[in-house]
């Protein structure tokens, strides 16, 4: 293929998508903000090893991937919060450099969410554990496309404990409708798209009139390097890019029910 040929479908790529060229630079993003220091501990044998294996054209193998991650000595926290991030990142880099497709930079990031896939704990906790657990519903928008970062702050939130329910693509009757019927500690929206946040702002308002005791609401995702002013636009109580934050929002929640109980 030509360069200008390269080009054109760069340019037809980029046309129905309008955060295509953010996604170039980072591709994705956590809500779990990364520092310059946490980079610059990434192996590079084992980063360039991952990327290797996600670009395979033929023998793919998300367990056998996972196997070689775990002989590198890497644990599965630092897989999920480390290395899929920064191989998300790095296959955004070289999408922006024409060093691959488009095409590959989706089939290598839906082969990482694979990854996600096999270290996750499952969503519902030991029946035994179930009603100490802290309940979150991460509720995902239809047309968004960019699920990775989502995946892996489930994966953390339920590290840390939590039970997580996620929804597609819901409206504000429905979700208002589930919250009423089972109790929530925390709703959490994920986004990485702008256009949808006028949607995600009036969902929120329509829970809070609908809900007599509705719980907290959390947002993160790429839209917050894509807009300003989130949380004022969306009527969100906690915007943030680091699921740790949110997870206290609710914990601190549950802890202050239980200080009013007794």
């Amino acid at each position: 293929m030509t360069h200008d040929q390269s080009s054109h479908d760069r340019a037809l790529e980029e046309a129905g998508r309008p955060d295509i060229a953010f996604l170039a630079s980072t591709v994705i993003k956590t809500l779990n903000g990364k520092s310059d220091d946490t980079r610059c501990a990434v192996r590079t044998s084992m980063l360039q090893w991952l990327l290797t294996e996600c670009q395979r054209s033929v023998g793919y193998d998300s367990g056998v991937t996972l196997a070689g991650l775990r002989n590198g000595r890497l644990l599965p926290d630092q897989i999920v919060d480390t290395y899929i991030p920064e191989a998300a990142r790095a296959l955004g880099a070289m999408w922006a450099s024409d060093e691959i497709s488009f095409a590959q930079v989706t089939i290598a990031t839906a082969r990482l969410q694979e990854l996600l896939t096999h270290i996750s704990v499952p969503w519902c906790p030991e029946a035994s554990n179930l009603e100490d657990s802290v309940t979150i519903l991460m509720v995902l928008q239809a047309d968004d496309t960019h699920r990775l970062g989502s995946h892996v702050a489930i994966t953390q939130l339920r590290r840390l404990g939590a039970t997580v329910r996620v929804l597609f693509g819901t409206d504000a009757d429905t979700l208002a409708e589930m919250v009423t019927e089972e109790s929530y500690d925390l709703l959490m929206f994920s986004c990485s798209n702008k256009d949808t946040l006028a949607t995600i702002s009036e969902i929120i308002k329509s829970v809070r009139s609908l809900v007599e005791e509705a719980p907290p609401m959390a947002l993160g995702g790429l839209v917050l390097d894509l807009a300003d002013r989130v949380k004022e636009t969306t009527g969100a109580d906690l915007v943030t890019s680091d699921v740790r934050v949110a997870f206290k929002l609710c914990d601190r929640k549950r802890q202050k029910l239980r200080t009013l109980a007794k």
